[in-house]
């Protein structure tokens, strides 16, 4: 295994990590704020209808699946052993769909973040 690939594997573990602690920290109190900034900065309509229809309605819930979610994908990567990579791919696919309902700028971040995790998981 290269240091460069570990660091890189790290940093992502670290990000899912940070996310799932600021989801049960702050995001799980203000679901409503927190939410609605996303259906007010998605750069699209269906975007907004998804947010507002699906994960408003339901945003407990889905907070506490968020996570569930985030944390797995953080101790698999952290772990090091062969789910590693299936958690790469998770966090790839989570990224994009990510991609999909966020402002313009979360979009361009969450497809490099999706880039680089493909590039993690392929170099397996």
């Amino acid at each position: 295994m290269t240091v460069l690939r570990l660091v890189g594997e790290i940093g992502v573990g670290v990000l899912f990590a940070v996310g799932a602690v600021f989801n049960a920290v702050y995001t799980l109190g203000h679901t409503g704020k927190f939410y609605g900034a996303w259906v007010t900065g998605a750069w699209h309509e269906p975007a907004r209808w998804f947010l507002r229809s699906v994960i408003l309605p339901h945003a407990k819930a889905f907070t506490v699946s968020l996570i569930l979610f985030e944390t797995t994908v953080a101790v698999l990567i952290f772990g090091q052993g062969d789910l590693a990579g299936t958690a790469l791919v998770a966090g790839t696919v989570f990224c994009i769909i990510a991609a999909v309902v966020s402002s313009p700028g979360g979009t361009v971040g969450n497809l490099a973040l999706a880039a680089i995790q493909t590039a993690l998981a392929l170099a397996r």
